[in-house]
């Protein structure tokens, strides 16, 4: 049986994104930051009016999607557990930068019109209960759109970790597709649309117009997919 991390030790491994902080745009690959924005922001939210809206970025990062989100005049609360991380996000583009966990959100029940979460709820011990409260403070008729990666692609990332292909050695609890779309339902969210993205590994540079013709076929094959995204709205 795995041995189960202390809370101690659990909340340490949740900062190891703000420990590389400095490096994080460069550690990422940027088309997969890239799609991952289209997809939540551009293709999710295209209908969404969100100007002047109250939306928060969950587990903002360095806010790559904090700044799509201001960029259509959204009011964005990029909010993160990394200090660091929420510093650069600030620096970025306007945004209310608030510290602290996405699994008990300092915020009151029903205040936000959009809640914007990408690979963040792998990264808590409990990714379903992560939604729940994602889910808790949004607003009827607001939207949540997040992306995670599928389960099905857990054993090669962590892999790569053990290798040192990969520089994390945080948290990474992967979701079926299955368990994600049940965490929405039992958040009481009704699912719009649950796709993939990335058939295949994206650091293959010369395969990325595959990689997005690919997409177009992220509902028939998304048990497949490296990546899930999620567009839920709550009643």
């Amino acid at each position: 049986m795995a041995a189960v991390d202390s809370p101690e030790r659990a909340a340490g491994k949740m900062l190891a994104h703000d420990r590389l902080a400095d490096r994080f745009d460069e550690l990422m690959n940027e088309y997969d930051v890239t799609r991952r924005v289209e997809v939540l922001v551009d293709e999710f939210l295209a209908e969404a009016d969100v100007r002047r809206r109250l939306v928060l970025d969950a587990g903002c990062g360095t806010g790559r999607a904090t700044a799509a989100l201001a960029r259509r005049h959204a009011e964005v609360v990029a909010f993160d557990i990394g200090e660091h991380l929420v510093a650069r996000a600030r620096r970025r583009c306007a945004c209310r930068p608030v510290l602290g966990s996405i699994m008990s959100l300092p915020f009151p029940d029903a205040v936000f019109d959009v809640v914007c979460s990408t690979e963040v709820i792998e990264h808590v011990p409990h990714p379903s209960m992560a939604v729940k409260e994602l889910a808790r403070v949004l607003k009827p008729g607001g939207h949540l759109v997040l992306s995670t990666p599928n389960k099905l692609w857990q054993t090669p990332v962590r892999l790569a970790s053990v290798l040192r292909i990969r520089p994390y050695d945080g948290l990474e609890n992967f979701l079926t597709i299955g368990e994600l779309d049940t965490a929405a339902s039992d958040a009481g969210l009704s699912v719009v649309e649950h796709r993939g993205i990335h058939l295949l590994p994206f650091q293959l540079r010369l395969i990325h117009p595959l990689l997005k013709y690919m997409d177009r076929h992220g509902v028939a094959l998304r048990r497949l997919m490296i990546n899930q995204c999620l567009h839920a709205v709550k009643p």
